[in-house]
């Protein structure tokens, strides 16, 4: 019987603890913690995955692009220099086709955005130098 008792004041305490608690950090913890918050770290995370997509996109596109270029270029010298090099030429027209396609696409996605949305987008087209802090 005895424990019991000392097992339900304990848990009346611990109600009565957690009660208070509750209701004088309230006033506090508004200052802080608001409903706002949320939407503005949603917004920050979504900004910064969308940046890193259009730097992904941006490299993608001028890394491959120029590979296709080069090798377009590579491939129309062998054709010149040995007429049955293996590449034809519907081959060497569509790869430097496909790469100058892919190097054009950054400036278009800033011109059609600009354009449309009257607004800015990150894929540019520009090439920026990353920056480390120490």
């Amino acid at each position: 019987m005895m424990r019991k008792t000392v097992s339900k004041s304990l848990s009346n305490r611990t109600l009565l603890l957690s009660a208070l608690t509750i209701v004088f950090l309230t006033p506090v913890m508004t200052g802080i913690v608001h409903a706002q918050a949320i939407d503005e770290v949603t917004q920050g995370t979504t900004n910064k995955l969308l940046n890193a997509f259009s730097y992904v996109l941006n490299a993608f596109c001028f890394i491959v692009g120029g590979g296709l270029l080069a090798s377009g270029v590579m491939s129309i010298y062998q054709k010149h220099k040995n007429n049955n090099a293996g590449a034809s030429t519907a081959k060497i027209l569509g790869a430097l086709a496909a790469g100058t396609i892919l190097i054009g696409f950054p400036f278009l996605v800033k011109t059609a955005s600009f354009t449309v949305w009257e607004a800015n987008t990150s894929v540019t087209g520009e090439q920026r130098m990353m920056k480390f802090d120490r």
